[in-house]
């Protein structure tokens, strides 16, 4: 059978006398062609009901494969006692836990980590959740995602090696204690707990308050380090009297501050917010 080549199409006309030709194609690609359908069928069946290959099963091949290279990726933070993990506690403690526990981990404006109370579960696990969570509500900030799993792991460890599970100092003792200074996070001792007193005390109400439960956030020149620096030009949530008073009332628990309303009485959040607001603003009027 003959096939009729080089027949033209006849658009030389409109293409600038340019003819195109309309010639079958050669046997040996209409062949390969018909080949490669074939070919298709036959991969498509043995992909799947021959070798029963999907991408989900190669998913799980990989990720099993995965599992013997990497063996840690899937090994449970667990408590480990190693020096070297201890050290790495230890310095993330200091860098990042003592301005609110304390040097001795015995609390300041947080809890106590030495005794054996745990507000929120004293095993690895439990602190491990507390420290990559937070507790917002009490002012403690969500440390995972700033220290990750390799130094939360760490801090708990190192936390858990120094828990001594010493009885909680009792509500007498630490009254007494106030005399040197008042309860950390709590209220001095000797701080007028009335709007008279309080304004009769000025300055050295709010100073006094400051220093026994603000120090540990913003030092006590007030140029920050865990909390904002709050003698510069920058409020981040309002620098006039009213918004500093808020913001001591109500807390930032987002950011870690305490809301101290149920800890300070009124007087003493009006003398330290005035007391702050003085140091921050030498040349408002009095």
């Amino acid at each position: 059978m003959s096939k009729n080549t080089d027949r033209e199409l006849g658009h030389g006309a409109e293409a600038d006398g340019i003819e195109e030709y309309d010639n079958p194609l050669p046997d040996w690609w209409v062949g390969l062609f018909f080949v490669t359908i074939l070919w298709g069928v036959i991969y498509g069946i043995n992909w799947h009901f021959v070798a029963q290959t999907s991408q989900a099963k190669l998913y799980e091949e990989e990720l099993a494969d995965a599992k013997v290279q990497w063996p840690d990726l899937e090994r449970k933070a667990a408590f480990d006692d190693a020096p070297e993990t201890l050290a790495l506690g230890a310095e993330t403690f200091t860098s990042t836990c003592v301005a609110c526990h304390g040097a001795d981990m015995r609390g300041g404006i947080g809890p106590n980590l030495v005794d054996s109370e745990w507000i929120h579960g004293g095993s690895f696990e439990a602190i491990s959740t507390t420290i990559t969570e937070g507790v917002a509500a009490k002012g403690m900030p969500t440390w995972g995602p700033i220290l990750g799993p390799k130094k939360v792991a760490a801090l708990a460890s190192y936390i858990l090696s120094k828990n001594t599970g010493e009885a909680p100092a009792p509500a007498a003792d630490a009254a007494v204690a106030s005399a040197d200074g008042g309860v950390p996070g709590g209220t001095p001792a000797d701080a007028p707990t009335d709007d008279g007193a309080a304004a009769a005390g000025g300055d050295d109400v709010g100073q006094q308050v400051f220093t026994t439960n603000c120090v540990a956030c913003h030092n006590a020149d007030m140029t920050g380090g865990v909390g904002p620096n709050l003698v510069d030009a920058e409020w981040i949530h309002g620098g006039d009297l009213a918004s500093i008073t808020a913001t001591i009332t109500n807390g930032v628990p987002a950011k870690g501050m305490v809301t101290w309303k149920g800890i300070l009485t009124d007087a003493q959040i009006d003398a330290v917010a005035r007391y702050v607001y003085g140091k921050s603003h030498p040349d408002a009027a009095e």
